[in-house]
């Protein structure tokens, strides 16, 4: 009897599983935090690697995001949270678009709005269901008022998120952020498997020349009134935060 040959193929053992789907939403206790600063170095990470994400502008007060991304071919859009169904057009999004980045600059001290917002539309059943894994990252200062939003957070989300927590070294070096370093809420976000992460200080006249002109992070290395040292400074900036945010691809959906 002859035999056949099979024309199943064997299934590679070294295949990589898809990179899941994320919302991330980014915290932070107060203005001047660097919430949508961390936000904005984000979306240029995810348009210069042309991953799919659509971003969300939640702060009418102050919408950085909106102002220094929205692009005609590349439009940033808003979500009104202190507005009843204000946050439907992002599962509407999910559901009908399903980017694989969901990216959300959240208003300063939003803890309110976020809990409204995860409750008016069962974010995380919701979420989990359409095969997204939520990341919250909260942005920290050196103020009572971070680890004080941060603990409510952790209280409100659990165990159903991925966490990360940033410093911002514009306030000082990682081991002066005291507040945060000694506190109850780094030890429970830390067994919640929490990552944390600094964010470098960029020089003041450089964020200033790009706040003024409106520009994203990329479009200001080429812009003609930023000086060649720094170029250089913001050029080297950018690295030092791609370098450190790749420690945590995972969570922000950067792997490859």
């Amino acid at each position: 009897m002859t035999k056949t040959k099979s024309t199943t193929k064997p299934q590679s053992k070294n295949k990589t599983p898809p990179t899941p789907k994320r919302i991330v939403m980014v915290t932070g206790n107060k203005g001047g935090t660097g919430k949508s600063v961390v936000a904005r170095i984000l979306l240029d990470i995810y348009r210069q690697r042309d991953i799919n994400c659509i971003p969300y502008e939640c702060d009418p007060s102050n919408p950085q995001l909106w102002r220094h991304y929205n692009r005609d071919n590349q439009p940033v859009k808003t979500l009104k949270l202190n507005q009843r169904g204000g946050a439907d057009a992002l599962q509407d999004d999910l559901l009908s678009l399903s980017p694989q980045i969901s990216l959300v600059d959240l208003p300063a001290g939003a803890a309110e709005y976020f809990e409204n917002l995860a409750n008016d539309i069962y974010l995380f059943e919701n979420a989990k269901q359409l095969g997204y894994r939520i990341t919250m990252i909260s942005v920290l200062g050196r103020v009572k008022d971070s680890v004080v939003q941060l603990k409510r957070l952790l209280e409100f989300c659990s165990n159903q998120v991925d966490y990360t927590v940033i410093r911002n070294l514009y306030w000082g070096a990682s081991d002066k952020f005291s507040r945060y370093n000694n506190s109850k809420a780094r030890q429970t976000a830390l067994e919640l498997g929490a990552i944390e992460l600094n964010l470098p200080e960029l020089f003041d006249d450089i964020f200033d020349l790009i706040d003024n002109n409106d520009l994203s992070f990329s479009e200001a290395l080429e812009h003609p009134q930023l000086t060649l040292s720094n170029r250089s400074r913001l050029f080297g900036w950018m690295n030092a935060v791609k370098s450190e945010f790749s420690a945590n691809g995972k969570q922000f959906g950067l792997d490859e």
